[in-house]
């Protein structure tokens, strides 16, 4: 367990870090959910060849894959990078928690990449909703919400208005399929996310052969996942945040008008003075220093670039404190739209008393076409 997470704070770009299954891993990706159509494939080509990113996550209810894997194809024929030297990160979708359904959710992720494996594939959430559990939903079903007869991804009950949610279903039945998938080599590694500490206990638990690498999580300065973090790593897994600078961007769903702007926080902009950085750079620095690996979003160019060049300074103690301090718990992506299933993971956040609202129509920012084309039925 005293694995040795080495990490060069000063230096190149190409810093990594080593999983419990003996691969290697960039501590920093690009993040792609919210990345819109005709963007996305721009986003991860310069992201790759000029900004010497190595990882990209994404996952097929973002609705960008296909678009993702035709910038990879290009990389790849033109000699940017070779498949080896990339690290794929894609997810497990809701609806395809059934045994059955989980290799036919990666399959469908392959053939949008373009690729025969992917580096990492993570149980994108512990809940089975939204989700019928009557067939596989994938992005040529619909990365969208409609109604549950339809075999969307998004599904949601004419009648309540509220998320299909597939109750029945289990992540420990979902666990055991993803272990044969890296036996198929569809995948190298898996891993979790969005699990709480009790979830991530029992996936250890009942675990035949292949432990999870990676917890992705939201996490953030104001969310900064401390017990979670020491758990991940005293279980050798890596901890990785998604969110890492508290997605501005994020969906109306997930928004209030009170909420915080932590690229406006003064303690960071201050700091961000003395190096000469964006906010946006002294957070992520923050992250790596606090342990974590992370996959910040952006389809701008600049700020892609901004992104990974972190590895020039160090934030010191003091600074590293300020930061500490700025911890209160706050979450953007609680999602209590599908606290109605028993794997629900944020139950001890919501109110006493919750109802679970009805279903939002919108989801990603990549799938709105598709959104309104499904809400005639909803």
């Amino acid at each position: 367990r005293e694995r040795e997470r080495e990490r060069a704070v000063m230096g190149s770009v190409k810093n990594e870090i080593k999983l419990n299954n003996g691969m290697t891993m960039p501590l920093i990706g690009l993040g792609t959910w919210k990345s819109e159509l005709g963007k996305t494939g721009n986003a991860v080509y310069h992201a790759v060849k000029v900004g010497g990113y190595r990882m990209i996550d994404t996952a097929n209810d973002y609705n960008n894959e296909a678009e993702i894997g035709k910038a990879i194809a290009m990389l790849l024929k033109e000699g940017v990078v070779k498949r080896e030297e990339l690290f794929i990160q894609s997810k497990l979708w809701n609806s395809n928690h059934k045994k059955e359904h989980v290799k036919p959710d990666l399959v469908a992720t392959l053939k949008d990449l373009q690729l025969d494996y992917v580096d990492s594939f993570i149980v994108h959430w512990p809940q089975a909703c939204p989700g019928t559990g009557l067939a596989p939903a994938v992005r040529v079903n619909g990365a969208c919400a409609g109604p549950a007869s339809s075999g969307v991804m998004f599904p949601i009950d004419t009648e309540t208005k509220k998320y299909a949610s597939d109750n029945k279903t289990h992540f420990a039945e979902t666990w055991e399929a993803m272990e044969a998938l890296v036996d198929e080599g569809l995948t190298k590694s898996i891993g979790l996310s969005n699990f709480n500490k009790a979830q991530i206990q029992e996936i250890i638990t009942i675990t035949k052969k292949h432990k999870p690498v990676i917890l992705q999580n939201e996490c953030h300065p104001y969310l900064q996942q401390k017990d979670l973090v020491d758990f991940c790593n005293f279980h050798d897994i890596v901890f990785q945040a998604y969110s890492p600078l508290s997605s501005k961007d994020r969906p109306a769903a997930f928004r209030k008008p009170d909420d915080p702007e932590l690229l406006e926080d003064k303690r960071v902009i201050e700091i961000g003075k003395k190096y000469k950085k964006s906010p946006a750079q002294v957070v992520l620095r923050w992250h790596l220093q606090a342990g974590h690996s992370a996959v910040p979003k952006s389809v701008t160019p600049s700020r892609i670039e901004q992104n990974i060049e972190i590895f020039d300074f160090e934030l010191d103690a003091n600074e590293m404190q300020i930061m500490s301090s700025m911890n209160c718990g706050w979450r953007i992506l609680l999602w209590s739209e599908t606290a109605m299933h028993p794997d629900y993971p944020f139950k001890d956040e919501l109110p006493f008393g919750h109802v679970v609202p009805k279903a939002p129509l919108s989801t990603t920012t990549a799938s709105k076409v598709g959104d309104k084309a499904q809400l005639a039925g909803v």
